[in-house]
């Protein structure tokens, strides 16, 4: 692929970025624990961008390779399903659009009205050019069918859809860019047919909101609403302190959420920050929040609000953040959120080279929250799986999807007497225990 995209929005190289995943997952102890779902087979490669969910279902989607060469690509759109008990996948027909060798395909997003009736969208491009064609497909309940899709840009330059908000079956939009340089591409499907809606031009759009009345559209660096008549381009979210990057749009019950990176200056590349602001309708506040690097997604169920960030799951509010007690990704990355309407949150993304999908509360997975006075303590857990980690500079470390049953906790630091606890896990819960270090 000629670029990589998370969460919609572009990501720069490793050379460009100073900082961008910090080790694995620390958080402060909590009630709810995040646990893994194994995904469904996805060849040699597959990398999922966006997820969906109404209560017992839920549909990742991205791209995958089978083992076509090169094999370091996606060469074909990719989507598994969620029953209740187990992910498999569900096939998503594309014809050959470009010559064979040079065509790759991804799907960016996804948005579900019920069980069987879920869009998802993306591109198919020719590598060997800047030509692309948009993708939309929708779920019936048990097969996926391409949808008709303009293509503004033209046949030899970009057209691509990043995101996809639902209002109901008959009201969907899908937001993206087209030609070059990238310009704002917003459509809609009105239960019949997709067409284009007339948008004003504030770049790529990386991410969308809905809800009854309004759509809210973002780019790299701006915001507008379109209250089905006019478009009004909300005033810029609160200055960060280096190069604000949107990424991510949320709507909750209370008002509009707007995450993305704060890229600080740092020597020759970027340091990555966590970004966060709320828009109660008139005014943007922004959030204080912590995370280990910048938000590449965000969605609300009613007044609670989840963002990504790196391979973590951060609980948003206005006056502060929790970072929620997820699995270790070793090698992973989270690119998409979503909820089920049922409080159920999912998150998708990768981990190496296959995909990784997590969910709350963690299914017959539980999670410790580990406190041991002593700042960098090494963690270890002995019971039905094993496993270690860092406590952060606090002495603290929680860490969730640890299979249900009893450990043994044991802290540990050079020179000191360790800490040793017994800690019953059950699942979806956070069990806090003190393993004191003794120096």
């Amino acid at each position: 692929m000629k670029r990589r995209r998370v969460g919609g929005a572009a990501v720069l190289g490793a050379g460009m970025v100073a900082a961008l995943v910090a080790g694995p997952v620390q958080a402060a102890g909590g009630t709810v624990a995040w646990g893994t779902t194994a995904s469904a087979p996805a060849g040699v490669l597959a990398q999922l961008f966006g997820v969906a969910a109404v209560p017992g279902q839920a549909w990742a989607v991205g791209g995958f390779n089978p083992g076509v060469a090169p094999t370091a690509v996606l060469t074909a759109p990719y989507a598994e399903r969620w029953n209740g008990t187990s992910w498999a996948a569900t096939p998503v027909p594309l014809q050959q659009v470009y010559p064979a060798g040079s065509q790759g395909a991804q799907l960016q997003g996804a948005a579900a009205v019920s069980g069987s009736d879920v869009w998802a969208v993306g591109w198919v491009e020719d590598r060997s050019s800047l030509a692309s064609t948009t993708l939309a497909y929708h779920w019936n309940g048990s097969t996926w069918t391409r949808a008709t899709t303009p293509n503004p840009g033209g046949a030899t330059l970009p057209n691509r859809l990043n995101a996809v908000v639902a209002r109901s079956a008959g009201v969907v939009f899908a937001v993206g860019d087209r030609g070059f340089p990238s310009a704002s591409m917003v459509q809609r499907y009105d239960g019949t047919s997709w067409s284009s809606l007339t948008v004003p031009n504030i770049g790529s759009l990386t991410s969308a909101a809905v809800d009854a009345t309004n759509l809210w559209v973002a780019s790299i660096s701006a915001v507008q609403q379109f209250d089905g008549n006019r478009w009004t381009r909300l005033p810029a979210p609160p200055a960060a302190s280096g190069y604000l990057q949107l990424h991510g749009l949320a709507k909750s019950s209370t008002g509009l959420w707007a995450v993305g990176t704060d890229l600080i200056p740092y020597f020759e590349g970027y340091l990555a920050r966590p970004y966060a602001a709320f828009w109660n309708g008139a005014n943007w506040t922004r959030a204080t929040v912590g995370a280990p690097t910048g938000f590449s997604a965000v969605t609300a169920s009613g007044s609670s609000v989840w963002a990504t960030a790196g391979a973590t799951v951060t609980r948003l509010r206005v006056t502060g953040s929790t970072q929620e007690v997820t699995p270790i990704l070793p090698a992973g990355l989270l690119t998409a959120v979503t909820s089920d309407g049922a409080q159920h949150p999912w998150a998708v993304g990768w981990n190496s080279t296959a995909p990784a999908i997590i969910n709350a509360p963690g299914i017959n997975q539980g999670g410790i929250s580990v406190t041991t006075g002593y700042s960098g303590a090494t963690i270890t857990w002995i019971g039905p799986t094993t496993g270690s980690g860092s406590a952060d500079t606090s002495g603290d470390y929680a860490v969730g999807g640890l299979p249900s049953g009893t450990y043994t906790v044991i802290a540990a630091a050079g020179g000191c007497a360790p800490g040793v606890a017994t800690a019953t896990i059950a699942a979806g819960a956070v069990t806090v225990v003190s393993a004191q270090v003794t120096c």
